[in-house]
């Protein structure tokens, strides 16, 4: 788990600069793993409550790992380091190492917006589901993507530094959306952010077959538990 400076490899050089998420962001982090956590919690209770088969205890041990570990991705300690040579951002195993050589310009969006948001005035509830979040982009001659860090962790304060030591050149959009950001810099929105009904869709329709199995298991009796094999 890359969490600290000292475990940056030494073939990088001695960290300059160590950058951390500021805590006032950290309520989005928590929002975008409830589901995780939820599914995980569900796997848990339907294994200590009615002790299900082996072949099933495995199943959903599996998918509570899986949720656990998608859960951990969005809590743990995220960090940036700095070397004279490199930029670093710890992931979940090891470290995306970026040389600085490679920088060109950075891009900041102060507040990218999600697609359904285009030319909309929002309002009420939309408003602040499509309110968006902050984003870095650090791109080299050619206008590729060669570094990122995700708004849902990072806050715009500590992007803007960590832009300010990267390049001498930054491009600062204090709102954007994604598909404008898509026209003018190319490359730079990922496909789930240019087409997210299909990810949502799909791990929501997943998350509650899971769930919607868990509750109905819960409900039956334990003698038709038992005739299912669950038991």
């Amino acid at each position: 788990m890359a969490e600290n400076a000292h475990e940056v490899p030494a073939k990088y050089g001695q960290a300059t600069n160590i950058y951390h998420p500021r805590i006032g962001s950290y309520h989005r982090r928590i929002i975008a793993g409830l589901p995780s956590a939820v599914l995980a919690l569900a796997c848990l209770w339907f294994m200590l409550a009615k002790r299900p088969t082996p072949l099933v205890m495995v199943l959903l041990a599996l998918i509570a790992v899986g949720a656990v570990i998608t859960l951990y991705s969005m809590l743990k300690p995220h960090i940036v380091v700095q070397t004279p040579t490199h930029i670093l951002r710890g992931r979940l195993f090891g470290w995306h190492a970026v040389p600085l050589a490679d920088i060109d310009h950075t891009v900041i969006a102060e507040r990218l917006t999600p697609k359904q948001a285009a030319g909309k005035e929002l309002t009420g509830v939309a408003a602040v589901r499509y309110k968006g979040v902050p984003a870095l982009w650090a791109v080299n001659t050619k206008k590729k993507r060669v570094f990122r860090l995700d708004g849902r962790i990072w806050d715009a304060k500590t992007l803007r530094t960590i832009a300010s030591t990267l390049a001498p050149q930054t491009t600062v959009y204090p709102s954007i959306n994604v598909t404008q950001m898509n026209q003018q810099w190319p490359g730079l929105i990922t496909f789930n952010e240019l087409h997210p009904g299909w990810k949502s869709a799909t791990v929501g329709a997943v998350a509650g077959i899971f769930l919607l199995a868990l509750a109905v298991a819960a409900l039956l009796p334990d003698e038709t538990l038992q005739q299912l094999h669950i038991l």
